[in-house]
């Protein structure tokens, strides 16, 4: 039988980069409206500062309580795995999953990955139970080899080079190019103009997201 757990430093550190990515995500966007918008003409008044630093505040508060949250529940993490059964633990509730019932599991990589290990389809209510088993701690590599015994593990499928590069490309483009354009909108079509900040937001918000 082993047992699994990440442990004190491993859950700071984890809880450290999930929140970093958190608030990276969130305050992306705003930084680009925050540069875009004065170029619609609304000048950089009291109000709009202040908008911007409650913006700013709220966005500090909650990626404190995310870290918080995340570290605690990722310290109170148990896993258990022995020839027949994985279980996981933690301050809210205790999940079971048999051998026999396993579909596939699948191993994400990066600083916030690990390995899941996902169920059949219930045949009633068609839930599939997830069982994640974080990376990070000491025995961890323990803990995949003998999963790797119940079946092949699966490696998520990551983004091509050619799509990172060209993401990468249009950030960049956008960074450099899209307040000289909107320069030149602003004195057409105001409504073009912010048409086109709605939807550089929107787009910033899905990239960073997906990160």
């Amino acid at each position: 039988m082993i047992r699994y757990q990440l442990g004190a430093p491993a859950a700071k550190r984890r809880a450290a980069v999930a929140s970093g990515i958190g608030a990276a995500t969130t305050l992306a966007p705003v930084v680009l409206a925050l540069e875009l918008v004065p170029r619609l003409g609304v000048p950089p008044s009291g109000i709009f500062w202040a908008l911007a630093m409650a913006i700013a505040a709220l966005i500090v508060a909650r990626t404190a309580s995310q870290y918080a949250t995340a570290k605690r529940r990722l310290a109170a993490l148990r896993v258990t795995l022995d020839d027949q059964f994985i279980a996981t633990e933690n301050a809210r509730d205790t999940l079971t999953i048999a051998r026999g019932e396993v579909a596939r599991i699948v191993e994400i990589a990066g600083a916030l990955g690990g390995v899941r290990v996902e169920t059949r389809p219930d045949r009633r209510t068609g839930v599939v139970l997830v069982a994640t088993v974080p990376r990070g701690g000491e025995s961890f590599g323990d803990v995949r080899a003998a999963l790797e015994q119940w079946r092949p593990i699966e490696r998520r499928p990551r983004l091509g080079l050619g799509v990172r590069v060209l993401c990468g490309a249009g950030v960049v483009a956008a960074i450099f190019f899209l307040p000289f354009l909107l320069d030149d909108l602003v004195g057409r079509s105001k409504a073009v103009a912010v048409a086109l900040v709605l939807l550089a937001w929107a787009i910033t918000r899905w990239v960073m997201r997906g990160r």
